[in-house]
């Protein structure tokens, strides 16, 4: 069962938290908090106008702003744990992490990280850095675990064959793995191995001819995922 634990980035002259997906009832007792503060407008994010800046959350999970938003935020992380799951379907919790595309090769998963996407990404791999969430690492490993044939991975090492990528003042290498090297390699924020593998700039993995996990197999994982995903299938 994942735990959740405090991750902040500063990218592009911008400050990013990284939260839990957020069910509805979260979404309203950060709303709450919000208006105790400052101006709160309710849209595709949660906005809260302050006067040195605004304060944007999704429900996706993601929290970002001009000004640190850690000391609005970060007291009201208790209150947001304590709230009970929110009972939706299974494709509605797979929606939230990633996408699938299908083709005569097979299955594309098209995930959808947090901040591990687009610019970001580039950020990111170009400062050594690492926001691919628990949970987001959990179900890329879960998704790996039945790929069949090897994998386009971002890595900082060479294998046979790999060619070279230049971030910033970092080398990364793109990568054909075999799933179970995906799988151990994958980094995960707030750490380092010795080797490390990333999932591509686009967020996509595939095409691959993998079978799909049964229903219950997603519903232990999902369980897994813990206190980021207040969400609970039906």
């Amino acid at each position: 069962m994942l735990r959740f634990k405090v991750h902040q980035f500063q990218l592009g002259g911008k400050y990013y938290l990284l939260l839990p997906k957020l069910n509805s009832l979260q979404i309203e007792t950060l709303a709450r908090r919000f208006s105790e503060i400052g101006t709160v407008r309710r849209g595709a994010t949660l906005a809260l106008s302050l006067r040195d800046g605004t304060i944007r959350v999704s429900d996706e999970g993601l929290c970002w702003s001009s000004i640190d938003p850690s000391d609005v935020v970060l007291p009201a992380i208790p209150a947001l744990l304590s709230c009970p799951r929110e009972e939706v379907s299974i494709e509605t919790i797979k929606s939230k992490y990633f996408r699938t595309s299908r083709s005569k090769e097979g299955a594309t998963f098209h995930f959808l990280p947090r901040l591990e996407y687009a610019s970001r990404w580039q950020e990111l791999r170009a400062s050594d850095g690492c926001a691919l969430a628990p949970d987001e690492h959990a179900l890329v490993s879960f998704v790996l675990a039945r790929y069949k044939g090897n994998c386009e991975m971002i890595t900082d090492f060479y294998i046979d064959r790999s060619a070279g990528l230049v971030l910033g003042r970092k080398r990364y290498f793109n990568s054909r793995l075999d799933p179970d090297e995906a799988a151990s390699t994958l980094r995960v924020v707030g750490e380092r191995g010795r080797r490390n593998s990333y999932i591509p700039k686009d967020g996509k993995i595939g095409p691959s001819p993998s079978s799909t996990r049964n229903e219950k197999d997603w519903v232990d994982l999902f369980a897994e995922l813990g206190e980021w995903c207040p969400f609970r299938p039906v």
